[in-house]
């Protein structure tokens, strides 16, 4: 699933449609676009890929809304961030996501064209994919970039077409929720105290938890955790 957050220009969405169906992806989710849409500009830029601007591509207001389902997130970003992130080339990325999560639903998210992805956003991902580029001019266009990540993806496709891992994967949704409590909770105990601190520590404990694959019984047994350790502060 192809997740684009904020995009600014309706042509780029539409080269964006286009490369999709050039690769054999078909599931375009749109965050908060700048223009209304659907929009005749990305039509005409599309090349023809008609059948997935109108029947394979949704609008989400906000990006909890358009991940919730989501159960392993790749983030793209062209720079190194100042978070404790996993990061990784497009090519090792899906190698790997073909290895292990093929029968999972996987987004790849992207953010506006001029300013891409916030630190925030970062921290809802499992995973950081960088396309190794110029470094003196790395900022590629957004069509491009899902191009890169539309082409490994196909090119990979038949090697791991008939592998397919059973572990279960909890979705973005019940991880974010189990997010809202940690959060909540620390909260609750004064463990944040200084309001210009606050919304990077917020930021990295996001970041810390997005990280990682929980289960749907892992995230059960740590909401029993969080639910004993409340109890336990309760009475006593």
């Amino acid at each position: 699933i192809i997740i684009l957050k904020n995009p600014q220009l309706p042509e780029n969405i539409g080269m964006v449609a286009r490369t999709m169906v050039n690769f054999g992806l078909k599931n375009l989710r749109i965050v908060n676009p700048r223009v209304s849409w659907p929009n005749k500009r990305s039509y005409a830029a599309s090349a023809g890929a008609f059948e997935l601007i109108e029947k394979h591509t949704t609008v989400h207001n906000d990006l909890n809304e358009a991940i919730k389902d989501i159960q392993f997130l790749c983030a793209t970003t062209v720079r190194k961030r100042d978070l404790d992130c996993q990061y990784s080339t497009p090519k090792i990325a899906i190698r790997n996501l073909k290895k292990n999560y093929l029968d999972k639903k996987i987004g790849f998210l992207f953010g506006a064209e001029k300013a891409g992805l916030t630190n925030n956003d970062i921290s809802e991902a499992n995973l950081i994919i960088t396309i190794p580029s110029n470094n003196a001019f790395g900022s590629l266009n957004l069509g491009m970039a899902v191009n890169i990540i539309a082409y490994e993806w196909n090119i990979q496709h038949i090697k791991n077409k008939n592998k397919i891992n059973n572990k279960n994967v909890a979705n973005k949704k019940k991880v974010n929720y189990f997010k809202k409590r940690i959060l909540n909770e620390l909260y609750d105990i004064g463990f944040f105290n200084n309001i210009e601190e606050d919304a990077r520590l917020v930021i990295n404990v996001k970041n810390i938890l997005s990280k990682a694959t929980f289960s749907d019984k892992e995230l059960k047994i740590l909401h029993g955790i969080v639910t004993s350790l409340k109890n336990f502060k309760i009475n006593n």
